[in-house]
């Protein structure tokens, strides 16, 4: 009798075994990318950039024209400084990334508790041009390159994510990442 239900048990054990194996689908993987002779590393005192606005008035955000637009009292600059780029290297492409406002796609926008509502950060680079934020393929995002050492410098401006609502009053907060891109 015990022989019966040992029987039985391997019977059941090897119907599940067999079961589980009764339809297949495949598809298919392709990973693509380059090998380079080399890329540029970034400055250490690159790696972590604070900008500073100090207080600024409602006052002067409300009088901006339009989103988007910021004024020279509003601007800073900031630069990424790049060492050891090799001759192969020919242009950099840089990728800032955060949350943008849904009123204007190039205005990345305040957060955190008591920030300043209507109110952001746009990116240009040293000719005025916008950076596109959340994508390496922005018409401005390139730079050219040359082999050594490079400056990437922009001007971070405040300005008003709508034209349509005033700013309010709040903190300025405008946490972003970056990343950059190598040809």
């Amino acid at each position: 009798m015990n022989m019966k239900k040992v029987s039985v048990a391997m019977m059941v054990m090897l119907g599940l075994g067999m079961s589980s194996v009764q339809a297949a689908e495949t598809g298919t993987l392709n990973f693509t990318g380059t090998v380079m002779s080399g890329t540029c590393s970034v400055n250490s005192n690159s790696r972590a950039l604070a900008v500073s606005f100090d207080a600024i008035s409602r006052a002067t955000l409300i009088a901006l024209g339009s989103s988007g637009t910021t004024s020279p009292e509003l601007q800073r600059p900031i630069s990424i400084n790049l060492t050891g780029c090799p001759e192969s290297v020919t242009t950099a492409k840089v990728n800032f990334e955060g949350a943008v406002s849904s009123y204007n796609a190039n205005v990345f926008t305040t957060s955190g508790a008591g920030a300043a509502s209507y109110t952001g950060v746009i990116i240009k680079d040293e000719a005025g041009n916008p950076i596109s934020p959340n994508t390496f393929d922005g018409e401005f995002n390139s730079k050219t390159i040359v082999a050594g050492d490079n400056s990437l410098t922009y001007l971070v401006g405040l300005t008003r994510t709508n034209i349509d609502f005033s700013p309010t009053t709040g903190s300025i907060n405008v946490p972003l990442t970056y990343t950059l891109s190598y040809e």
